[in-house]
């Protein structure tokens, strides 16, 4: 509920993984969904989400649904769990790897979090507690993106 008004209905698991807009998104998770404003942009190989300092691609299915939105502004959601340290990801796409300069590593016991910068966008990966990360370090990571979510920048819906 935002403002009296109720935003989505739903078990916890479909709250979190098809969240309506962005309010539900950010609300259910810990640390909460990352939202990253950027533009869709088509490359010969595909359709990528620009964020100015980096360019993700967004898989075929979920480019066919947003293809009508190329050049205009989104909201890029992607939770902390679905970005991986590429030293430890499993066949790492170059399409969907960028690097970001860690700001600071806050260890949780099992996991740890890095809090994150691409210069432009702050945001926080949830990694395994064991990885040697350095404060003030460039880390190249990878986004799932087949877990990413795209909103719009004016309402916060959904898009896909």
């Amino acid at each position: 509920m935002k403002d009296g008004v109720i935003q989505q209905v739903a078990d916890p698991i479909t709250l979190y993984d098809k969240p309506k807009n962005k309010f539900v998104a950010g609300f259910i998770g810990s640390p909460s969904m990352n939202f990253i404003e950027g533009s869709l942009v088509k490359r010969s190989s595909g359709l990528f989400f620009n964020e100015d300092n980096f360019q993700v691609k967004l898989p075929e299915e979920m480019a066919a649904q947003v293809a009508n939105l190329e050049g205009q502004e989104v909201v890029l959601g992607m939770r902390p769990e679905d970005i991986y340290d590429k030293v430890y990801a499993t066949n790492p796409s170059p399409d969907n790897t960028i690097t970001a300069t860690v700001e600071v590593v806050e260890p949780m016991g099992s996991e740890a979090y890095l809090y994150l910068t691409t210069g432009k966008t702050p945001f926080i990966a949830r990694v395994d507690t064991h990885e040697q990360v350095e404060v003030n370090t460039d880390i190249e990571l990878v986004f799932d993106m087949a877990k990413a979510h795209i909103f719009d920048a004016t309402t916060g819906e959904t898009i896909v």
